[in-house]
């Protein structure tokens, strides 16, 4: 399909069901989860573990072949942790893995298939050991992390940085300095005083952003009708 067929009605009723999903199948899995939150397909999001908990506006869109999981080992004596700021986005395939603690800063944008993990899980020579060695990961605030990155244990990765896609990040990345490759070295830097816009600038009114997201929809789907979703479905003609 080149374009959305769905009436309106059928787009607000389909997202106000995604929205009773979280509220009922997915927010009581978190230790925490903020107002606002958005998530596509909710029913391919995994949180398992304690201690996960995400600030206001997380963004996940999943797929059913590229679910988002977030997982803390927890042994009852060192349970690990995942805290996840303020409007935050993970895309499909997305995997968080702690054994110890896994920080994300405000306004993260996590790309396709990105794994973040604190640990190695098995030693060299005792792989059977249930409480692994862990270095804490943080985030800073605005950090990118493109396609099928990889973020290993012990690493920081500072404000704004900009990790490329497929990088293998096994060092520490200052803020606002761009690293790519396997494994990731600097390949560039930004100017700290930007001007960034920022998720957080996207959705700090979320409010408003709603109400300009309906118009928008509103706008999109005009002329659309029920009928014409289904002759779409079941008779779908070139350029539908």
């Amino acid at each position: 399909m080149r374009r959305d067929h769905r009436p309106y009605w059928m787009h607000s009723l389909w997202e106000a069901y995604e929205n009773a999903w979280v509220r009922q199948f997915l927010a009581p899995h978190f230790e925490a989860l903020g107002d606002h939150a958005k998530v596509v397909r909710p029913w391919n999001v995994e949180v398992f573990g304690p201690n996960v908990r995400a600030g206001k506006a997380i963004h996940i869109v999943s797929r059913r072949d590229q679910p988002v999981s977030f997982t803390v080992w927890s042994p009852k004596d060192a349970p690990g942790r995942i805290d996840i700021g303020d409007c935050c986005f993970f895309a499909g395939g997305v995997r968080i893995l702690a054994a110890g603690a896994i920080t994300i800063g405000d306004g993260a944008l996590l790309a396709k298939n990105v794994t973040i993990t604190d640990s190695d899980w098995h030693d060299v020579y005792n792989r059977v050991d249930p409480r692994p060695a862990h270095k804490p990961v943080t985030l800073g605030r605005n950090v990118w992390l493109g396609d099928g990155a990889f973020v290993g244990k012990g690493v920081t990765i500072g404000d704004n940085a900009i990790v490329g896609a497929r990088s293998v990040v096994t060092r520490d990345v200052p803020a606002n300095t761009v690293v790519a490759g396997a494994p990731a070295k600097k390949v560039g830097e930004l100017d700290p005083d930007g001007p960034f816009e920022t998720r957080m600038s996207l959705l700090g009114d979320p409010a408003g952003l709603n109400a300009f997201m309906e118009s928008a929809y509103k706008e999109a789907f005009a002329g659309n009708s029920t009928l014409g979703w289904l002759r779409s479905k079941l008779f779908p003609r070139r350029g539908d």
